[in-house]
């Protein structure tokens, strides 16, 4: 089943292709990195923050017409909202749906669009010693540099590793960070 109902998006858009296309163009660029994001918020013990990222990955992804998306990101919102905390299978079930997402999102726009196809999403070792390096020296950079090489991070470590390297980092213990980062 597709992560992208593309008609309903297309009547959404009032059948403005070009709109459709730019609206994907955001949404891969801006929502990308979001369950780090919502992570981060939760392990800063900032509840309201993290409800207003779950709040708004629900609407990009009603704007997409990316409905498993959005019934995923209702319910982080639900939970947050009843001031719950969030449990770590909920989130990964949230951040394993938005990498499909983003990766059909990738293929809708393709290589042209500058976004790189599931293929060329590769880490460059350069890459992995940087953020080694970054981890080691306790530096925060170490977040942006997660968000900008999610994809081939997410695709040399696999979900479950990702998402423990993710909540390493967004907890700021980057001692657990560098172990799972190592971990065969």
């Amino acid at each position: 089943m597709a992560a992208l109902d593309c008609a309903a998006g297309l009547d959404r858009m009032m059948g403005d292709e070009a709109m459709y296309l730019r609206v994907l163009t955001r949404f891969h660029s801006d929502y990308a990195d979001t369950v780090l994001r919502l992570r981060a918020a939760l392990a800063g013990g900032d509840a309201m923050l993290a409800h207003r990222i779950a709040h708004t990955l629900k609407g990009a992804a009603a704007m997409v017409e990316a409905r498993g998306l959005r019934a995923l990101a209702l319910e982080v919102e639900q939970v947050l909202r009843a001031g719950a905390p969030a449990d770590a299978l909920l989130l990964d079930r949230l951040d394993a749906e938005l990498a499909r997402v983003i990766a059909e999102v990738g293929l809708l726009l393709g290589p042209s669009a500058g976004i790189p196809a599931s293929g060329e999403a590769a880490l460059a070792e350069a890459d992995l010693a940087n953020l080694r390096s970054l981890l080691d020296l306790g530096d925060s950079g170490a977040q942006d540099l997660m968000a900008e090489k999610r994809a081939g991070l997410r695709a040399r470590l696999g979900a479950a590793r990702m998402a423990q390297l993710e909540s390493a980092v967004a907890a700021f213990d980057y001692e657990r960070a560098l172990s799972v980062l190592d971990a065969r």
